[in-house]
């Protein structure tokens, strides 16, 4: 949990479960490690609230787990997660306020990596990247 050069990381030591596996119990569960994460950072800085966001959501399902089907990103609980940093990194969820991505791995341990920044920084490294890529294409 902490600001670096306007991006806003949070980290929960437990992989970001599955939508059909989210019962009351763990829902309350996330959202106390979600407002633990924010309150931690709150704590020691104001956290920002952009105009526009951009939120990564990193998860990390540790090796051998979940394997009797593909681990797919759109059936985790991620409206778990931008539902609770509405309000507080960027003021609501729709079209105009926030973009998000997903990324998924396998890993040696369980954890959710959110990363919440201004959508222009992340437009900027898209730009940076497509423009690599162009050169590469034309050279």
């Amino acid at each position: 949990m902490s600001i670096n050069n306007e991006i806003v990381t949070l980290v929960i030591n437990e992989s970001l479960p599955p939508s059909k596996k989210l019962t009351s119990e763990t829902h309350d569960h996330w959202l106390e490690l979600i407002h633990t994460e924010i309150k931690y950072l709150a704590q020691r800085q104001k956290p920002p609230c952009f105009d526009k966001a951009f939120v990564l959501i990193e998860i990390t399902t540790p090796k051998y787990t979940d394997n009797t089907q593909l681990w797919d990103t759109s059936n985790r609980s991620i409206n778990l997660v931008i539902n609770n940093l509405k309000g507080i990194f960027f003021e609501d969820d729709n079209l105009e306020h926030m973009a998000f991505g997903v990324v998924g791995r396998w890993g040696e341990i369980g954890k959710t990596v959110i990363k919440i920044m201004p959508f222009e920084r992340f437009a900027e490294l898209i730009n940076k990247r497509q423009k690599s890529a162009y050169l590469l294409i034309e050279n």
